[in-house]
């Protein structure tokens, strides 16, 4: 048997990721008002009033009632005599026959009443003065409901307003305060480590840091695997840079799993086949129990997925590869389902090449890529896993599935759509 016929697909990879992560999705109710911005529905949830809750004026002006204003001709004027005035805010009342009264907008529609002449609209185009007994209206549109909010336009008692699995995004907040909800059920957010192996690898520069001895380089993981696990929903509560020393990345992870309370473990390096693969060899220790399947993908074939046990307690553990792309692309297509978070949006779109490009035919190779502004895509730097420049300036992912050896200009191929990039 091949190499090749052993590769495993990426949907049944995320599968086992997906019921990996499932006994640390939890839930909690989080107040609309906190920091609700950007956390996952965990249940559905249904309007609890109707919104509008009445009939409201669209417009300042004058509510009236369409059968008084038969004779406003296209020649004529009509003088209403003037009932109170109705702020936003007032109680609902009634119109009086063959009146007008000031509205305001947002103010209830007084019952009797069927459309709104906005204030400009009038013969003066302002309200009248103190101790004014009618308004002049001028030739206009009379048509019943002009201007008139109904009851229930927007949103009814009992409508669905979020599914489950939904981002709140400030929009989808809002809507959900004004159908009287103020806290909602959501995905807990997994308390995670990130570390990142290599006895190459240093902290993140600061400052003017000078530049690393040959050999060695900026962890680019920990960061970045950070703010995507925390875009995917995860709580990242402590990150590292270990070296190649499988009894130190143990220890280590022990102590901070103690220390954090830690639901996941996140690493990136170790997995391939080299001599020192450290999440290999970290794999022989005791209370470690880590599998190591290569995928059928390209970046990010090598990976690994298991638990280690603290005191009794499994914890999850995802491994991803260690060159920048594939780590990021691991936690695009593995964390993000397994953790809850929404699927990007997907499109079939045209490829913008110069020439044919090859693609492995065995593999799901996912290429960074632009989006024109014709709705076409263009392929943003090479294929190789370490570029992680052309990756940053990426607003899409284009697949190019298996069985595919040449891409072509014009092929259709399925395309997620990312957060940023460049314009």
């Amino acid at each position: 048997m091949t190499s090749q016929t052993r590769r495993v697909p990426l949907e049944d990879h995320v599968a086992d990721a997906v019921a990996l992560l499932g006994a640390v999705r939890g839930t909690e109710v989080i107040a609309l008002a906190g920091r609700a911005v950007g956390r996952v529905a965990a249940s559905p949830l249904r309007a609890l009033v109707d919104v509008p809750g009445v009939d409201n004026s669209q417009m300042d002006g004058f509510a009236v009632a369409s059968t008084d204003l038969a004779d406003l001709g296209a020649e004529s004027v009509l003088d209403l005599p003037l009932g109170p005035t109705i702020a936003a805010g007032d109680a609902p009342s009634a119109l009086a026959g063959g009146t007008a009264r000031p509205i305001m907008t947002g103010a209830p529609l007084p019952d009797g009443a069927d459309l709104v002449i906005p204030v400009e609209e009038s013969a003066d185009g302002r309200f009248p003065g103190p101790g004014a007994a009618a308004v002049r209206l001028a030739p206009g549109a009379v048509t019943p409901g002009r201007f008139v909010r109904r009851r229930g336009s927007d949103t009814r008692r009992g409508d669905s307003i979020l599914r489950e699995g939904r981002v709140l995004t400030p929009p989808r907040i809002a809507h959900l305060a004004a159908c009287g909800l103020r806290e909602a059920e959501v995905l807990a957010r997994p308390r995670t480590l990130v570390l990142s192996t290599g006895s190459e690898v240093l902290p993140a520069a600061t400052g003017a840091t000078a530049e690393p001895a040959p050999g060695t380089l900026f962890d680019a993981n920990g960061p970045g695997l950070a703010a995507a696990l925390a875009e995917a929903g995860a709580e990242v509560v402590h990150t590292a840079a270990v070296p190649d020393d499988a009894a130190a990345l143990h220890a280590h992870l022990q102590q901070m799993v103690r220390a954090e309370d830690a639901e996941l473990v996140v690493t990136s390096g170790g997995v391939s086949r080299g001599a020192f693969e450290v999440v290999r060899q970290a794999a022989e220790l005791p209370g470690v129990e880590l599998s190591f399947p290569s995928l059928a993908l390209q970046p990010g074939g090598p990976q690994g997925i298991g638990t280690l046990t603290v005191d009794g307690r499994r914890v999850p553990w995802l491994a991803f590869p260690g060159n920048p792309v594939s780590a990021l692309l691991s936690c695009e297509l593995l964390a993000r389902p397994a953790l809850g978070a929404p699927p990007r949006r997907r499109l079939r779109l045209p490829l913008r090449l110069e020439g044919e490009e090859s693609s492995p035919e065995h593999l799901d190779q996912y290429r960074r890529a632009h989006v024109l502004p014709s709705g076409a895509v263009r392929l943003a730097g090479g294929a190789s896993s370490h570029l992680i420049g052309g990756y940053a300036a990426a607003d899409a992912l284009v697949l190019v599935p298996r069985g595919t050896a040449v891409l072509r200009d014009g092929d259709l191929l399925e395309t997620l759509l990312l957060p940023g990039g460049d314009a």
